[in-house]
């Protein structure tokens, strides 16, 4: 028996609504009559006849090709069954075998891991930028207010030599007015 949900056109909820109403396989499905599917709720006379008509195509398909798909998968005595022409082979190009999931299984869980460390080495990595930006703004600020010292005490310095040459000049000049005046004072 296939189960409903297995029905192309039928989803989760049209499968609740079948199962909740006694139709829990296509076959099912495939032995009602339209009058009695339009009694279910949400099932009008059009998709009746459309879901009778795939459960019955699907009904029929499945009872002729079951058993020679059974016989093609099914090896005996280790050798393919007659008349399949290597029917495991088959199977095994349509479906992939245990060993090959799980190769890709393995496959995706590194590639997952490497990605992980990937992103872990880019946050470490960020975090470090972050504290070394840190570091340098504190070296900056302290350079700055070093700088700032630095010239007022040159401005302190360029004041006092300015001054001194100032008390030079005018010390300079008084003395030459001083000069002037003994000399009138002589004639």
């Amino acid at each position: 028996m296939t189960p409903i949900h297995k029905l192309r056109g039928v989803g989760p909820a049209l499968a609740k609504v079948l199962q909740d109403h006694g139709v829990r396989s296509v076959e099912d499905l495939a032995g009602m009559d339209d009058a009695g599917l339009r009694g279910i709720p949400g099932i009008g006379a059009s998709r009746a006849a459309a879901l009778t008509a795939l459960a019955s195509e699907a009904a029929d398909t499945g009872a002729e090709d079951r058993p020679a798909q059974a016989a093609a998968v099914k090896p005996v005595n280790g050798n393919a069954a007659p008349g399949t022409g290597g029917g495991q082979a088959e199977a095994s190009q349509a479906q992939p075998s245990q060993e090959e999931m799980d190769r890709k299984l393995a496959e995706a869980e590194a590639a997952r891991k490497a990605a992980e460390e990937k992103a872990a080495k880019a946050k470490a990595k960020a975090a470090k930028a972050k504290r070394k930006a840190a570091n340098l703004s504190e070296e900056f600020a302290a350079a700055k207010i070093k700088a700032k010292l630095k010239a007022k005490k040159m401005k302190a310095k360029a004041k006092k030599a300015i001054e001194k040459e100032k008390a030079k000049a005018q010390a300079i000049l008084e003395g030459k007015t001083g000069e002037k005046k003994k000399k009138k004072a002589k004639k």
